[in-house]
């Protein structure tokens, strides 16, 4: 296992998503995934487009809008691209990073891995999911 994939593994430990997950799944998982740095300004993900992957924000910030509106601004640790990736549907914002960001994304097939089997990380997506939902 590469020192990058250790040093990935660790950094899912600490995001809330991922802390009750064992050491070796989160190993597992960082193998599924990719890191990817947006720069900022970049519109990473667009309202309407198909979904294509799931995003963990590792450092930085993205601002999500829905309709050119501005809804939220999402840190470190935070999470978005989840609904989607389970739906199969369209995006419903644009998310554009308002500083240099790195994430750790999992496509549609890794994503549903990642959480195959691990009832904890889906109960969380599921609250994520719902509190958005409120919020719309």
């Amino acid at each position: 296992m590469s020192d990058m994939t250790k040093e990935l593994a660790k950094r899912l430990g600490e995001v809330p998503l991922f802390s009750g997950v064992k050491a070796k799944e989160r190993k597992t998982i960082a193998t599924l995934g990719r890191v990817v740095d947006w720069p900022e300004g970049k519109a990473g993900v667009i309202e309407g487009s198909k979904a294509a992957a799931f995003y963990l924000i590792l450092e930085g910030s993205v601002e999500v809008t829905r309709d050119g509106k501005a809804v939220a601004r999402m840190n470190a640790g935070n999470f978005f691209g989840e609904m989607a990736m389970l739906t199969g549907g369209e995006r419903n914002a644009t998310v554009t990073a308002v500083e240099p960001t790195k994430l750790f994304t999992l496509r549609r097939p890794a994503f549903a891995a990642a959480i195959e089997g691990k009832p904890q990380i889906a109960i969380d997506v599921i609250k994520v999911i719902a509190e958005r939902q409120n919020l719309s």
